[in-house]
């Protein structure tokens, strides 16, 4: 503790970003109004003007009351106008260092840098903005120090490694700790990850959020939009069903190319030259083609480990990794919503995922694992669970194709078929999915994995849960089944791992082993998962 003024300021370009991010709100509605040319456009010009002059007032304001220094354990954080608020961040209480450069910030020599801890919400500093210099010397000295820490305990508590918990590896001294590489994606698997993902959907809806609140920016296209509605009316009017359904089906593939386009550029200009390496306890990613993004998080921090395979992604041989760590918020602010450490790699080979799995938790097998069955009646309640709106649904489109007049003598029989198709694939889900979804425990770790066509593992360590809930509704107490739901130390999912149709007794046993894990002191840095990745 201190009671002097922090001596550092940010950097001189500071306030540029400080009064950007507040132009942010109307940057856009004033550049329409200027580039349509609105004869009634003077009015709100002016009153645009006088505010972005206040708000780049505020942005200088703000950018010079925040002050900071860098004591032996801790960093000191002065900020605030009116209503000043100082605050001591701990070494050992950051959990994750994350750094920002976007076009400006990189033409300009600076960045943005922003400490979390492990509580959810607000970062403990956003340090907007500092020279590149300055932002690697914090970085440096903050992962150094927990990197040390990391690897003193470690050494300080060997007997504490006990033969059911495997350790993350151990460093071999304070500071010595080496930067291995984990994981770089090549220009060829982002442009796969685009084709997988749907990320082009957020390109398009961005678009349309943005016309749909300036429809000036329509004027600006040299197409009458209302009159090729008309056009397009007129002469489709003439035109036999079947070749508008030929068009139809154009324009959806070409729909869908866009998409997938769209998707290949926004994985190439985010992921770009995405790498993934570790040092001790700490992992290191970087990627982004103009905006830089360079986050670390500790992987003792971790609180589940998550693997997905979309129906694409089995297609194509690929998988994701994602992690949840200590502290992360849905409610995250815009400081940290696209920079943080929360998907280890977002396109993978099976194999390359079990290798991070090894390096990262190393004993970790997936295939190996004891894998228990869920509830036999598994099946038969997960069906049950669609049938109470897809029965219904399935109803009121027969009834529709056999009433409404004017629809061919076919509409009735086709509808029949739909609906008995579809009440097949709902049995085959159900049955697919139960016969898939099994859970298992072993080394510290509880595994689930679910899914009929796409699947997910869920892997939650024992000893980092913060609740657990075993509920039971009157069906359950009949069959004897449970459903088993835990909570970690991160918000960014209601229930870190959920696992349903449980026998009573087992859900009893595996509640009993959160416990026991909860009530130990030491806390092992990793445990054993396995794969079944095809």
């Amino acid at each position: 503790m201190t009671d002097t003024l922090p001596a550092d300021r940010l950097h001189p370009w500071s306030w540029v970003f400080h009064a950007i991010r507040a132009l942010r709100e109307v940057a856009l509605p004033a550049l329409v109004f200027m580039v349509v040319g609105r004869k009634d456009a003077f009015g709100p010009l002016v009153v645009g003007a006088v505010a972005a002059i206040l708000l780049v007032a505020w942005g200088i304001l703000r950018s010079r009351t925040f002050r900071y220094e860098l004591l032996e354990r801790e960093l000191l954080v002065r900020e605030g106008l009116f209503v000043r608020e100082t605050r001591h961040v701990p070494f050992a209480r950051v959990q994750a260092v994350n750094e920002r450069q976007g076009p400006l910030h990189r033409l300009l020599g600076v960045t943005e840098l922003v400490l979390e801890s492990g509580a959810a919400g607000k970062p403990e500093a956003v340090m907007r903005v500092l020279g590149v210099a300055e932002a690697a010397r914090i970085a440096g000295m903050l992962r150094s120090v927990t990197t040390a820490d990391s690897a003193t305990s470690e050494h300080a508590t060997p007997e504490h490694t006990t033969p059911g918990h495997a350790t993350t590896g151990v460093v071999a001294s304070p500071g010595a700790a080496t930067t291995q590489e984990l994981l770089r994606i090549p220009t060829d698997e982002l442009i796969l990850h685009g084709i997988i993902s749907n990320r082009g959907f957020v390109v398009l809806a961005l678009a349309f959020g943005i016309i749909s609140q300036n429809r000036e920016l329509l004027d600006l296209l040299p197409i009458d939009f209302k009159q090729l509605m008309k056009d397009s009316t007129d002469t489709a009017a003439g035109i036999d069903a079947g070749a508008i359904l030929g068009v139809l089906l154009v324009l959806l593939f070409g729909f869908v190319v866009l998409v997938r386009l769209l998707s290949i550029a926004f994985a190439l200009f985010t992921l770009h030259d995405f790498t993934l390496r570790r040092a001790g306890d700490r992992l290191r990613m970087n990627r982004g083609l103009l905006s830089r993004v360079d986050v670390s998080g500790r992987v003792s921090g971790f609180q589940r480990i998550v693997l997905e395979q979309s129906l694409l992604h089995r297609a194509f041989r690929r998988c994701i990794v994602k992690v949840d760590l200590a502290g992360a918020s849905l409610l995250g602010t815009p400081e940290t919503a696209d920079s943080r450490l929360d998907t280890l790699a977002p396109i993978a080979t099976p194999a390359k995922a079990r290798s991070l799995l090894q390096e990262l938790v190393p004993g970790l097998d997936l295939e190996a694992l004891p894998w228990q069955p869920l509830h036999r009646s598994a099946a038969v309640r997960r069906w049950q669970r669609t049938t109470w709106w897809l029965l219904p649904t399935l109803a009121l489109v027969v009834a529709a194709a056999g009433l409404i007049p004017g629809l061919p003598a076919a509409a009735l029989p086709a509808a029949l078929v739909a609906a008995t198709l579809a009440l097949g694939l709902s049995v085959m889900y159900a049955w697919q999915w139960a016969r898939w979804s099994a859970f298992a425990a072993s080394g510290g770790v509880i595994a689930f994995r679910s899914g009929a066509w796409a699947r997910q593992w869920t892997l939650v360590f024992d000893d980092r849960a913060q609740s657990t809930a075993l509920r039971r509704s009157p069906r359950d107490r009949r069959e004897g089944t449970t459903s088993l739901a835990v909570d970690v130390q991160s918000m960014t999912v209601s229930q870190a791992l959920h696992i349903p149709y449980l026998d009573a007794a087992l859900g009893e046993r595996l509640n009993a082993q959160f416990w026991r894990a909860g009530t130990s002191a030491p806390l092992p840095a990793g445990a054993h998962a396995g794969s079944g990745l095809r």
